[in-house]
Protein backbone atom coordinates (compact mmCIF):
# COMPACT_ATOMS: atom_id res chain seq x y z
CA UNK A 1 0.00 0.00 0.00
CA UNK A 2 1.68 3.46 -1.00
CA UNK A 3 1.69 5.89 1.37
CA UNK A 4 0.25 9.58 2.15
CA UNK A 5 3.64 11.19 0.45
CA UNK A 6 3.68 8.93 -2.44
CA UNK A 7 -0.04 9.24 -3.25
CA UNK A 8 0.54 12.75 -3.17
CA UNK A 9 3.35 12.99 -6.08
CA UNK A 10 1.13 10.26 -8.21
CA UNK A 11 -1.91 13.11 -8.23
CA UNK A 12 0.65 16.04 -8.68
CA UNK A 13 2.30 13.81 -11.75
CA UNK A 14 -1.19 13.35 -12.74
CA UNK A 15 -2.19 16.77 -12.93
CA UNK A 16 0.73 18.83 -14.12
CA UNK A 17 0.45 19.04 -17.93
CA UNK A 18 -3.30 19.16 -17.92
CA UNK A 19 -5.77 21.97 -19.14
CA UNK A 20 -7.80 23.85 -17.13
CA UNK A 21 -11.32 21.47 -18.27
CA UNK A 22 -9.40 18.64 -17.78
CA UNK A 23 -9.05 19.56 -14.16
CA UNK A 24 -11.92 20.28 -13.98
CA UNK A 25 -13.16 16.69 -14.77
CA UNK A 26 -11.04 15.97 -12.23
CA UNK A 27 -12.07 18.24 -9.47
CA UNK A 28 -15.57 16.82 -10.55
CA UNK A 29 -14.83 13.09 -10.60
CA UNK A 30 -11.90 11.94 -8.55
CA UNK A 31 -11.12 11.00 -5.21
CA UNK A 32 -9.96 13.49 -2.84
CA UNK A 33 -6.20 13.57 -3.05
CA UNK A 34 -5.96 14.02 -6.95
CA UNK A 35 -8.87 16.97 -6.49
CA UNK A 36 -6.58 18.76 -4.40
CA UNK A 37 -3.81 18.76 -6.33
CA UNK A 38 -6.14 19.72 -9.24
CA UNK A 39 -7.16 22.56 -7.36
CA UNK A 40 -3.79 23.37 -6.58
CA UNK A 41 -2.64 23.06 -10.50
CA UNK A 42 -4.99 25.77 -11.41
CA UNK A 43 -4.39 28.33 -8.36
CA UNK A 44 -1.43 28.69 -11.53
CA UNK A 45 -3.94 30.08 -13.90
CA UNK A 46 -4.52 33.19 -14.49
CA UNK A 47 -8.02 34.01 -13.09
CA UNK A 48 -9.68 35.10 -16.40
CA UNK A 49 -9.02 31.71 -17.37
CA UNK A 50 -10.71 29.81 -14.61
CA UNK A 51 -13.15 32.11 -13.55
CA UNK A 52 -15.49 30.67 -15.36
CA UNK A 53 -14.86 27.19 -13.68
CA UNK A 54 -15.13 28.34 -10.40
CA UNK A 55 -18.17 30.79 -10.51
CA UNK A 56 -20.50 29.03 -12.79
CA UNK A 57 -19.22 25.32 -12.52
CA UNK A 58 -17.71 24.43 -8.50
CA UNK A 59 -19.44 26.98 -6.50
CA UNK A 60 -22.82 26.62 -8.17
CA UNK A 61 -22.49 22.54 -7.77
CA UNK A 62 -24.60 20.87 -5.29
CA UNK A 63 -21.81 19.58 -3.57
CA UNK A 64 -20.07 20.80 -0.77
CA UNK A 65 -16.64 19.43 -1.72
CA UNK A 66 -16.60 21.32 -5.07
CA UNK A 67 -18.10 24.47 -3.31
CA UNK A 68 -14.61 24.02 -0.74
CA UNK A 69 -12.16 23.53 -3.50
CA UNK A 70 -13.42 26.72 -5.16
CA UNK A 71 -13.15 28.68 -2.34
CA UNK A 72 -9.63 27.16 -1.72
CA UNK A 73 -8.63 28.07 -5.38
CA UNK A 74 -9.36 31.86 -5.42
CA UNK A 75 -7.34 32.49 -1.79
CA UNK A 76 -4.10 31.16 -3.26
CA UNK A 77 -4.25 32.01 -7.35
CA UNK A 78 -0.60 32.36 -7.96
CA UNK A 79 -0.90 35.11 -11.09
CA UNK A 80 -1.20 38.46 -9.18
CA UNK A 81 -4.96 39.57 -9.54
CA UNK A 82 -6.10 43.31 -10.66
CA UNK A 83 -7.65 45.31 -8.35
CA UNK A 84 -11.22 44.67 -10.24
CA UNK A 85 -10.11 40.82 -10.06
CA UNK A 86 -9.26 41.20 -6.22
CA UNK A 87 -12.43 42.82 -5.37
CA UNK A 88 -14.35 40.31 -7.24
CA UNK A 89 -12.97 37.73 -5.22
CA UNK A 90 -13.13 39.09 -1.98
CA UNK A 91 -16.76 39.38 -2.82
CA UNK A 92 -17.30 35.65 -3.16
CA UNK A 93 -15.24 35.01 -0.39
CA UNK A 94 -17.38 37.07 1.89
CA UNK A 95 -20.71 35.71 0.41
CA UNK A 96 -19.68 32.05 0.83
CA UNK A 97 -18.50 32.51 3.85
CA UNK A 98 -21.81 33.97 4.89
CA UNK A 99 -24.10 32.02 3.12
CA UNK A 100 -22.76 28.55 2.73
CA UNK A 101 -24.65 26.60 5.07
CA UNK A 102 -21.60 23.84 4.55
CA UNK A 103 -19.14 24.38 7.59
CA UNK A 104 -15.98 22.97 5.70
CA UNK A 105 -16.97 25.42 2.75
CA UNK A 106 -16.39 28.86 5.27
CA UNK A 107 -13.62 27.15 6.63
CA UNK A 108 -11.87 27.31 3.59
CA UNK A 109 -13.57 30.59 2.57
CA UNK A 110 -12.19 32.36 5.89
CA UNK A 111 -8.73 30.76 5.36
CA UNK A 112 -8.34 31.88 1.46
CA UNK A 113 -9.66 35.62 2.91
CA UNK A 114 -6.60 35.44 5.34
CA UNK A 115 -4.58 34.60 2.54
CA UNK A 116 -5.81 37.34 0.11
CA UNK A 117 -4.49 39.53 3.04
CA UNK A 118 -1.54 37.97 3.43
CA UNK A 119 -0.77 38.17 0.18
CA UNK A 120 -1.42 41.40 -1.20
CA UNK A 121 -0.79 43.06 2.27
CA UNK A 122 -4.53 44.42 2.79
CA UNK A 123 -4.70 46.49 5.60
CA UNK A 124 -6.93 49.03 7.68
CA UNK A 125 -8.45 50.14 4.67
CA UNK A 126 -9.49 47.07 2.83
CA UNK A 127 -10.46 45.86 6.14
CA UNK A 128 -12.92 48.48 7.30
CA UNK A 129 -14.85 47.97 3.90
CA UNK A 130 -15.27 44.03 4.79
CA UNK A 131 -15.50 44.14 8.72
CA UNK A 132 -19.06 44.41 9.50
CA UNK A 133 -19.54 42.16 6.45
CA UNK A 134 -17.85 39.04 8.04
CA UNK A 135 -19.15 39.45 11.44
CA UNK A 136 -20.39 36.30 11.59
CA UNK A 137 -16.73 34.49 11.90
CA UNK A 138 -16.54 35.78 15.16
CA UNK A 139 -19.66 33.98 16.55
CA UNK A 140 -18.91 30.66 15.29
CA UNK A 141 -17.52 27.93 17.46
CA UNK A 142 -16.76 25.06 15.32
CA UNK A 143 -13.79 23.26 15.07
CA UNK A 144 -12.58 24.06 11.54
CA UNK A 145 -14.32 27.64 11.57
CA UNK A 146 -11.85 28.19 14.57
CA UNK A 147 -8.49 27.30 13.10
CA UNK A 148 -9.42 29.32 10.24
CA UNK A 149 -10.48 32.32 12.10
CA UNK A 150 -7.36 32.22 14.22
CA UNK A 151 -4.96 32.32 10.78
CA UNK A 152 -6.69 34.64 9.31
CA UNK A 153 -6.26 36.94 12.07
CA UNK A 154 -2.45 36.82 12.15
CA UNK A 155 -3.14 38.73 8.67
CA UNK A 156 -6.54 41.13 10.12
CA UNK A 157 -5.80 44.71 11.66
CA UNK A 158 -6.03 43.95 14.99
CA UNK A 159 -8.66 44.48 16.79
CA UNK A 160 -9.95 44.24 20.79
CA UNK A 161 -12.71 41.99 19.61
CA UNK A 162 -10.13 39.58 17.81
CA UNK A 163 -7.85 39.24 20.43
CA UNK A 164 -11.09 38.36 23.61
CA UNK A 165 -12.13 36.06 20.55
CA UNK A 166 -8.94 34.26 20.54
CA UNK A 167 -8.28 34.38 23.97
CA UNK A 168 -11.66 32.21 24.35
CA UNK A 169 -10.45 29.92 22.45
CA UNK A 170 -7.17 29.20 24.24
CA UNK A 171 -9.76 27.21 26.65
CA UNK A 172 -10.04 24.97 23.41
CA UNK A 173 -8.95 20.96 23.86
CA UNK A 174 -7.79 20.34 20.47
CA UNK A 175 -3.90 21.34 20.13
CA UNK A 176 -4.14 22.42 16.69
CA UNK A 177 -6.40 25.70 17.82
CA UNK A 178 -4.11 26.53 20.47
CA UNK A 179 -1.63 26.05 17.66
CA UNK A 180 -2.95 28.81 15.47
CA UNK A 181 -3.73 30.69 18.15
CA UNK A 182 -0.59 31.11 19.20
CA UNK A 183 0.49 31.89 15.51
CA UNK A 184 -1.99 34.66 15.39
CA UNK A 185 -1.27 36.08 18.79
CA UNK A 186 2.30 36.27 17.88
CA UNK A 187 2.27 37.89 14.49
CA UNK A 188 -0.16 40.78 15.43
CA UNK A 189 1.78 40.73 18.92
CA UNK A 190 -1.30 40.67 21.12
CA UNK A 191 -0.03 40.65 24.41
CA UNK A 192 -1.47 40.36 27.75
CA UNK A 193 -1.28 38.75 31.34
CA UNK A 194 -4.56 36.73 30.75
CA UNK A 195 -2.72 35.05 27.51
CA UNK A 196 0.42 34.52 29.60
CA UNK A 197 -1.80 32.81 32.72
CA UNK A 198 -3.79 30.59 29.63
CA UNK A 199 -0.77 29.59 28.08
CA UNK A 200 1.20 29.09 31.48
CA UNK A 201 -1.79 26.65 32.63
CA UNK A 202 -1.57 24.92 28.85
CA UNK A 203 2.31 24.24 29.60
CA UNK A 204 1.79 22.59 33.16
CA UNK A 205 -1.01 19.89 31.46
CA UNK A 206 1.00 19.24 27.94
CA UNK A 207 3.93 17.04 27.34
CA UNK A 208 7.37 19.22 27.01
CA UNK A 209 8.35 17.24 23.99
CA UNK A 210 5.03 18.09 22.12
CA UNK A 211 4.66 20.60 19.51
CA UNK A 212 2.26 22.69 21.22
CA UNK A 213 4.65 23.09 23.96
CA UNK A 214 7.43 24.18 22.22
CA UNK A 215 5.77 26.80 20.51
CA UNK A 216 3.79 28.18 23.53
CA UNK A 217 7.13 28.55 25.04
CA UNK A 218 8.68 30.12 22.51
CA UNK A 219 5.68 32.40 22.06
CA UNK A 220 6.05 33.30 26.09
CA UNK A 221 10.07 33.91 25.52
CA UNK A 222 9.80 36.41 22.55
CA UNK A 223 6.72 38.26 24.94
CA UNK A 224 9.51 38.52 27.58
CA UNK A 225 7.13 36.41 30.06
CA UNK A 226 9.54 35.72 33.17
CA UNK A 227 7.52 32.98 34.49
CA UNK A 228 7.98 30.94 31.37
CA UNK A 229 11.85 31.26 33.02
CA UNK A 230 11.81 27.82 35.36
CA UNK A 231 10.17 26.11 32.28
CA UNK A 232 13.20 26.61 29.77
CA UNK A 233 15.60 26.17 33.12
CA UNK A 234 14.56 22.93 33.04
CA UNK A 235 14.40 22.02 29.50
CA UNK A 236 17.81 23.53 28.96
CA UNK A 237 19.40 21.93 31.92
CA UNK A 238 18.13 18.43 31.73
CA UNK A 239 17.73 17.88 28.01
CA UNK A 240 20.72 16.77 25.85
CA UNK A 241 19.23 18.71 22.77
CA UNK A 242 16.91 21.40 22.50
CA UNK A 243 14.06 22.44 20.09
CA UNK A 244 15.49 24.76 17.23
CA UNK A 245 12.27 27.10 17.77
CA UNK A 246 13.02 27.47 21.69
CA UNK A 247 16.88 27.63 20.77
CA UNK A 248 16.19 31.00 17.99
CA UNK A 249 13.28 32.85 20.66
CA UNK A 250 15.80 32.32 23.44
CA UNK A 251 19.32 34.12 21.73
CA UNK A 252 17.06 36.71 19.98
CA UNK A 253 15.47 37.58 23.59
CA UNK A 254 18.14 40.54 24.71
CA UNK A 255 16.40 40.91 28.43
CA UNK A 256 18.39 40.95 30.92
CA UNK A 257 15.83 38.83 32.74
CA UNK A 258 16.25 35.98 30.47
CA UNK A 259 20.57 36.19 30.08
CA UNK A 260 21.64 33.65 32.61
CA UNK A 261 19.52 30.72 31.04
CA UNK A 262 20.55 32.32 27.23
CA UNK A 263 23.82 32.07 28.45
CA UNK A 264 23.35 28.89 29.30
CA UNK A 265 21.74 27.32 26.70
CA UNK A 266 24.62 29.18 24.39
CA UNK A 267 27.21 27.54 26.26
CA UNK A 268 25.76 24.52 25.84
CA UNK A 269 24.08 23.89 22.71
CA UNK A 270 25.82 26.48 20.29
Amino acid sequence: MKNRDSLSFDAYLACKDLSSTELLNILLNSNTQTQYEAARRLQFFQYREIKDIIKNVLLTSQYSRHRELAVFILGQIQNKLDKSELEEVLSLLIDFINNDKSIKVKSSAISSLGHLFHNYDLGEEEFCVIEEKIKLIWQIYRYSIVIATAFSSAFFPKRDYIEEYLIKNLNSRHPKVISWIVYALKEKIYHSKSIETLLLNRLDHSRVESYIYIEIAAYLISINCEQIIPYIEDMVLTQNKIDDEIYIALKNNSSKSFSSIRKIMLGKFQ
